[in-house]
């Protein structure tokens, strides 16, 4: 009892001790110091708390928390949230509130829906008839690495229709994830490549590629013929072999054999049961989200050029399965009680996975009010002799900002600005802009609260660190060579 007690003396002096040293930061050094100070130290704290399997929604909400809090106390003219409540302090909470409500219903619903679709393709053996179509020819290749690099190539051309990262990683758990395990790939090399199925940013349905293109008064689809395409095109072959290296790599360092691999005994006689049609029904979601994609639009009728979100396309495809299960079955009952899965593993996700995205969210909005974005921005010099090192130091900051956040969208915070430093700084503004953009979606990649690293981790079942450690290598790669390319060629 005396050791828990002066445990928690040791622990509440040095909270204070640690408050006292902030506050004489500020008051000496001012803002700037403090802020970084703060924000790096709160980052430290969370990172350290998950890889010590703290409770990681728990430890990610309070670090945001903290933020916020220290925003109220150390800048009281910030606001905090739009809905403002006449207390700063309540603000907080309530500005919680609204980003709890935003991230469900977009994101969270995604990963929601997506989670209980493959439960219900498992459950009516369309799952187990994929991998039963599949696995005979992929088995006669005999080279599952060679497959993985191929997979991520495909995932990033899938990316031109299917532009959220998490959605399209979670349709690819539903469908590519059961196949390459049963031809002996490891759950962590699949998750690895799956996860970093859309590290970049492109096409002309990516939200950054619009804002670049309204930032530059350049035709939105000609930007990605002649600027994205002849970089991406390099950078997605040197990924993809690097994939096949780096996960074979890692497979040998720990020591992964196909024992590893889960038994597919059972899949493989459900699969039996069921007609050979039913492998067609997990890839409905990707066939409605291409027939309607911008992609084929002008080559469809005029009362066939629809716009489909993926949450609908995967309720459609729903309802299509459970049709065709009901009538090939002909049994009602025995059909309906085949959607409980669905929304038992829609709530088994929520629990799992949103409610961490739900948390990150709250570490972002803290970095983003106390200003820690801005203040790393104000370091920068914008002279133009300094051309090369400004688009570098502005690509490494947007970079930092994307892995601390977990999200991309620090680019679109600050593309604005950036341009207006390219022109000020005689630099071309596409130099500036499009390693930015790609720089943010790598970033992205490496953060262990990015909403699809998360997302993939908690459906396959490692931690965000192993497929994080598994991708370093092939990402450092990408943004090296994304820089040369983009200096040298735009």
């Amino acid at each position: 009892m005396q050791r828990v007690m002066l445990n928690q003396a040791k622990t509440m002096l040095f909270i204070i001790m640690g408050l006292i040293a902030l506050g004489a930061l500020k008051h000496l050094f001012g803002d700037k110091p403090f802020i970084l100070a703060i924000t790096f130290l709160v980052i430290v704290l969370v990172c350290a708390g998950i890889a010590k399997k703290y409770y990681a929604q728990a430890v990610i909400l309070t670090g945001g928390i903290i933020l916020l809090i220290a925003t109220v106390i150390a800048f009281p003219d910030v606001s905090i949230t739009k809905a403002a409540s006449g207390s700063k302090f309540i603000d907080i909470f309530v500005e919680i509130k609204v980003l709890f409500s935003d991230s469900i219903s977009k994101l969270g619903l995604i990963i929601m829906v997506i989670a209980g679709f493959s439960r219900y393709m498992n459950d009516i053996g369309a799952s187990a008839k994929l991998v039963g179509v599949c696995i005979k020819p992929l088995k006669r290749i005999n080279a599952k690495y060679v497959l993985l690099g191929c997979c991520y190539i495909l995932m990033q051309v899938l990316a031109l229709f299917i532009s959220s990262p998490s959605g399209l990683a979670l349709l690819m758990l539903t469908t590519l994830y059961p196949v390459l395990r049963s031809i002996g790939c490891s759950k962590a090399a699949v998750a690895s490549v799956i996860a970093s199925g859309i590290c970049i940013d492109y096409g002309p349905s990516a939200t950054g590629s619009v804002l670049i293109s309204e930032l530059t008064g350049y035709d939105l689809f000609s930007f990605f013929v002649d600027k994205q395409v002849p970089i991406v095109a390099i950078l997605f072959v040197v990924i993809g072999i690097s994939h096949m290296v780096m996960q074979a790599y890692w497979d040998r360092k720990e020591a992964v054999n196909e024992d590893d691999n889960e038994s597919h005994a059972k899949d493989a006689d459900i699969s039996k049961h069921v007609p050979t049609y039913y492998a067609l029904l997990p890839v409905v979601p990707m066939i409605i989200l291409f027939v309607f994609s911008s992609l084929v639009e002008e080559y469809l009728p005029s009362y066939l050029q629809i716009k489909i979100d993926v949450v609908s396309a995967i309720i459609l495809s729903f309802f299509i399965a459970f049709l065709i299960d009901s009538i090939r079955t002909f049994d009602l009952k025995k059909s309906t009680d085949k959607v409980l899965g669905l929304f038992d593993q829609m709530g088994q996700s929520f629990i799992t996975v949103v409610s961490i995205l739900l948390c990150a969210q709250v570490l972002v909005a803290g970095i983003i009010k106390i200003g820690f974005i801005d203040t790393l921005f104000g370091f920068i010099p914008n002279e133009g002799h300094y051309a090369t090192v400004i688009v570098v130091l502005f690509s490494l900051l947007i970079f930092c900002g994307s892995v601390i956040m977990g999200t991309g969208t620090v680019f679109n915070a600050f593309a604005p600005l950036s341009a207006e430093v390219a022109k000020g700084a005689g630099i071309s503004v596409f130099k500036m802009l499009v390693p930015l953009h790609f720089s943010a979606s790598l970033g992205r990649s490496f953060s262990p609260i990015s909403g699809v690293i998360i997302a993939v981790s908690g459906f396959v079942g490692v931690t965000p660190f192993q497929i994080i450690k598994r991708n370093c290598v092939q990402l450092t790669i990408a943004y090296v060579l994304m820089m040369v390319l983009s200096l040298s060629y735009l």
